[in-house]
């Protein structure tokens, strides 16, 4: 199986989630994000950047999926990724999604884009800090390895700490400098890249259906 993250990887939900962030700073009294030094900090660091306490995170987590799906008609695809999934069907891998995002806001976007039927695995609302174990459970639950693609060095973490391939994407949260320095040799600049490199490390754990 192949599990992608929602965020950032599949829906271009960065620059809409940031200016988000950044109108509600006041109101929540966090620092504002600033685009060109988020790159490089992992989600724990940008929080202590921001200066969100850790006991705020899931009230802050739960208003910005609600934002969002108030503003779900701006959320489209990023470049490329209609074909990766496709290419990734018609190969015969079963795919899945792990994510901090909410069941209706996915699903609704699964839906505008008609690929909903791709997926047949789904976790949602993920505590932001909470990678690591989201994907020893569906480890558990699948029982079989898989290959995670995601847009953060948190991934590449949470993916080594449960021993299974990862490849990064660079279109999203963090930079191309800093997954590189955690996942070197597998950051794919576009989805033509992103699909040779998943399709290499799932080859390899015999992933096909």
């Amino acid at each position: 199986m192949i599990i992608f993250d929602f965020d950032g990887t599949i829906a271009d939900t960065i620059s809409l989630g940031i200016k988000l962030i950044n109108d509600y700073s006041e109101r929540f009294h966090y620092n504002k994000i600033d685009r060109e030094k988020m790159g490089g900090l992992s989600a724990f660091e940008l929080m202590k950047e921001m200066g969100i306490k850790l006991y705020r995170l899931p009230y802050l987590a739960w208003f910005l999926r609600k934002l969002l799906k108030e503003r779900a008609s701006e959320i489209k695809m990023n470049p490329g990724i209609d074909g990766l999934l496709e290419n990734l069907k018609n190969a015969g891998y079963k795919m899945g999604i792990i994510t901090s995002n909410s069941s209706e806001n996915v699903k609704d976007f699964l839906k505008r884009n008609q690929i909903e039927t791709y997926f047949s695995y789904m976790k949602t609302k993920v505590p932001l800090l909470k990678k690591k174990k989201s994907l020893s459970k569906a480890k558990r639950q699948l029982k079989t390895g898989f290959v995670y693609v995601g847009d953060e060095i948190r991934d590449v973490d949470a993916c080594r700490k449960n021993n299974l391939p990862v490849v990064s994407v660079a279109w999203g949260f963090n930079s191309v400098e800093s997954l590189e320095q955690v996942n070197p040799g597998l950051v794919a600049k576009n989805a033509d890249q992103a699909n040779t490199f998943i399709q290499k490390l799932a080859e390899k754990l015999i992933l096909k259906t």
